[in-house]
């Protein structure tokens, strides 16, 4: 559960269980994520964006558990609002001056779960790519390499420059990227 994102419903699910282990892991996992926005985004100090999703974390699970937030559909977005919401409110309260840009809160570009973990987390992802590419053999590792090189351009032209044919070339392309696919899948589920 550590490296996934639950979906909102399940959040739900788990914050009006008694389930405090599986709680704790999540709300480790999602105020991790937050400080991360808070550091990236923001410019946040580390201790103070720890402790500004801390806070902002604690305040939307406790509205959750008494039902008082049942009708938003992202939860993990809200959440990255209500820490970037708590970590404006600190600077107000200690009186530094708030950039401009950030003045009035509008939110976060790109509000849903997904978009914000992708921006976050394509390091993590290029790792875990690199890690899966080594796993291929080292013939479809050479041929997947070619095909990175030439990756902007048509798949013909790029089957011609291989010396294959357009549908072998699409064939070990296609079986390649599955052959990947299914390595993050593993991965991840791990």
């Amino acid at each position: 559960m550590d490296q996934k994102i639950i979906s909102s419903e399940t959040f739900y699910e788990l914050a009006t269980s008694a389930d405090s282990e599986t709680i704790n892991q999540v709300s480790e996992n999602i105020t991790h994520r937050m400080s991360l926005y808070l550091i990236s985004v923001m410019g946040a100090e580390r201790e103070t964006a720890r402790d500004c999703a801390q806070e902002a974390y604690e305040k939307v699970y406790v509205k959750i558990s008494a039902g008082e937030l049942s009708d938003i559909k992202d939860v993990f977005g809200y959440l990255i609002r209500a820490a970037k919401y708590e970590y404006l409110m600190r600077l107000r309260k200690e009186k530094y001056e708030v950039p401009s840009e950030h003045q009035y809160f509008s939110g976060v570009r790109g509000t849903s779960g997904e978009e914000v973990v992708e921006s976050l987390y394509n390091e993590e992802r290029e790792k875990l790519l690199d890690y899966c590419i080594k796993q291929l053999k080292t013939k479809r590792q050479t041929f997947f390499k070619k095909v990175l090189e030439h990756i902007n351009e048509n798949d013909k032209d790029v089957a011609e420059k291989l010396g294959m044919t357009y549908n072998s070339f699409r064939t070990r392309k296609s079986r390649i990227v599955d052959a990947l696919r299914e390595c993050v899948k593993n991965a991840m589920d791990t």
